[in-house]
């Protein structure tokens, strides 16, 4: 009875490897892995694609260039002498209005100048009067004379005849004779001094001319010693003190017209905003000053400070090209013009002042092209080809003709129609005839129709 545990305990220690074998063999043939299967690869490639549409496409270029006022005045001192006021605005970056007296100049020496001259012009007038009565009484001597000239002549006359007769001595003839020749004396010398006279009355006149012309130079030499604002500005520099001895020519003070401003913007390309305007208009506006560039192409502007967030936008007015193109960059330009540029007029404007050397972005706005194809420039690949799908789904090449890009858009204009679609994927490798299945991209279709409409890329 001793012997029976003993042979249980070993048949246990037997069959414990056993299980634990056992056991190991059932995890090993639930967790072993079957032969290896060949996945099936689809060959049918998706891309991302757009359906083409026709829409408004506005035209719209950039360019960029410096502020700067369109009228700079400089206060030249046309007149000489002692500086006798100073206005206490005159500093440099104050604003003054039309009309403000900036400086003085002493005036006695002009107001002299004056005087003499009218006194001089008064005396010529008094002049002349007094020859104008010397004139008429002279006149009217000469009327008493030759009616005096005329009784001498008849009785010279009649002595004559009484000589041939005998009747009169010779003596008496030759005395008639005498007093006949001292009246044509004096009748010639009245004559003379009415002939003597035109000469003096023109002499007169052109004294009393330069004297006149002497009163106008010094009146306006007189009007030269107030210096005034020409126009509403900005004080942009100042050399002149109170009681500083001025000369002639001297540059006293600058300002800068704060009412318009005006910006050189350098465009590179971007020349399709003016295709809807015709050759002839073109050449009416080079000899029409009555219109501007932009009224004539319908072309606007909006000026943005390169420096800030971009938000501060001012419209401008597209005025006319420059005379000549930029040697650096080889581009033309553009004058746009900004009114009010300090905000001056505009109490709910925000944003700073478009002050003198500020460096602006200027957007310049055609007319909308109507009803065109537009699609996004990186579907358009080498040799100006697209690729679209047809309706077997398969992937063809096409090539298409652009019209014109505007950054990130471009205009076709022949190759593609409404209702193609147009892979925008960049497929790599693209094979014509693949079998593709495109996946309309709606958002890019929004963007790209967004963004042409509102002229912003």
């Amino acid at each position: 009875m001793k012997k029976e545990p003993g042979k249980l305990r070993r048949l246990i220690y037997l069959l414990i490897p056993i299980l634990i074998g056992a056991l190991i063999a059932f995890v090993l043939v639930k967790t072993k892995q079957g032969p290896p299967q060949k996945e099936t690869v689809s060959n049918v490639k998706k891309v991302r694609a757009i359906m083409v549409a026709p829409m408004d496409v506005t035209p719209v270029t950039h360019g960029y260039g410096t502020v700067m006022p369109v009228n700079t005045w400089q206060a030249v001192a046309q007149a000489s002498g002692k500086a006798v006021y100073v206005n206490p605005k005159l500093a440099k970056g104050q604003p003054v209005k039309m009309g403000t007296v900036l400086i003085k100049i002493d005036s006695t020496e002009y107001k002299l100048a004056v005087s003499e001259s009218e006194a001089n012009i008064a005396s010529y007038i008094a002049q002349e009067k007094q020859l104008m009565n010397t004139e008429t009484s002279n006149e009217s001597l000469l009327k008493l004379e030759l009616q005096t000239l005329k009784l001498k002549k008849n009785e010279l006359d009649r002595q004559k005849k009484l000589v041939r007769e005998n009747v009169a001595t010779k003596s008496n003839y030759e005395s008639v004779q005498s007093a006949y020749i001292g009246q044509q004396y004096r009748v010639q010398a009245i004559q003379n001094s009415l002939d003597s006279m035109t000469a003096q009355f023109e002499r007169l006149a052109a004294q009393k001319e330069q004297a006149e012309i002497r009163l106008s130079t010094t009146r306006l030499q007189l009007g030269y010693t107030e210096i005034k604002a020409p126009f509403d500005g900005l004080i942009s520099a100042v050399a002149v003190e109170k009681s500083q001895y001025i000369q002639k020519g001297q540059v006293l003070a600058k300002i800068e017209d704060v009412r318009t401003h005006e910006i050189e913007a350098q465009i590179s390309g971007g020349f399709h905003i003016f295709r809807h305007t015709k050759a002839g208009e073109n050449r009416e506006q080079r000899f029409n000053a009555n219109k501007t560039l932009g009224e004539i192409a319908g072309i606007r502007a909006v000026v943005k400070p390169v420096a800030g967030n971009g938000r501060f936008r001012l419209e401008g007015r597209v005025m006319r090209f420059t005379a000549t193109i930029d040697t650096t960059t080889r581009t033309p330009g553009l004058i746009v013009q900004i009114d009010d540029p300090y905000g001056l007029k505009q109490d709910a404007r925000k944003g700073p002042p478009l002050v003198k050397g500020v460096y602006c972005e200027v957007e310049l706005y055609g007319k909308p092209f109507k009803d065109v194809i537009a699609i996004p420039r990186t579907a358009i690949h080498a040799d100006n080809q697209v690729y679209v799908v047809d309706e077997k789904k398969q992937l063809k090449f096409r090539t298409v003709e652009i019209a014109f890009t505007q950054e990130g858009i471009a205009v076709v204009k022949s190759g593609l129609k409404k209702g193609d679609i147009l892979v925008v994927t960049d497929v790599v490798p693209a094979v014509d005839g693949m079998a593709v299945d495109p996946v309309i991209d709606r958002k890019l279709s929004l963007k790209v129709k967004t963004e042409a409409n509102r002229g912003i890329i």
